[in-house]
């Protein structure tokens, strides 16, 4: 009989820390799909041209001309901020749980 109570409660503890790590990995879900939408929209603004560089005389080299002096700019700044969502990814202690198995 306490053979069959100790096996219920540890199936119990094991259903609540599979629910606890499904929850946390839900967490690092929705913090992955923000700083992805984040990366997104500084990606588009480094892509697109400002209105005042654009004329009807320009033309296909001074644009890629524009572009490329903002490219190393645009790198670091993508860079440093794929560098603080690691590190922010990183920071959570539930990191290693989440990739655990059932």
């Amino acid at each position: 009989m306490a053979h069959q109570k100790h096996q219920v409660t540890e199936m119990i503890s094991q259903d609540e820390d599979d629910d606890r790590r499904l929850y946390e990995c839900a967490r690092k879900y929705e913090i992955i799909v923000k700083q992805f939408d984040e990366l997104i929209g500084m990606m588009d603004n480094f892509t697109s041209i400002p209105k005042w560089q654009k004329s009807p005389r320009d033309n296909a080299s001074n644009a890629k001309a524009v572009g490329s002096l903002s490219q190393p700019k645009s790198n670091d700044e993508i860079v440093k901020t794929l560098t603080r969502f690691l590190h922010e990814l990183g920071a959570n202690p539930t990191d290693s749980e989440c990739s655990k198995g059932t």
